[in-house]
């Protein structure tokens, strides 16, 4: 493996890092959690749309600590 970078952010991967990523961004399934994320923020949209304004209340169940 190798991974080289630069001064501005450019980096190289190599090996079995470059095969995993090439295969990671090739893969067309959507990730679950994008599509909920989606989904959430089209319901914002229309909100926003409707009223001009949007409140953002954190979910407690949904706050992750220590990430």
């Amino acid at each position: 493996m190798a991974v080289k970078t630069s001064t501005f952010s450019g980096w190289h991967l190599s090996g079995k890092d470059a095969d995993a990523f090439l295969s990671k961004i090739q893969d067309k399934t959507p990730n679950p959690r994008a599509i909920t994320t989606l989904q959430e923020g089209k319901k914002l949209l229309n909100e926003f749309d409707k009223t001009g304004a949007v409140i953002l209340r954190p979910q407690k169940d949904k706050i992750r600590r220590g990430a």
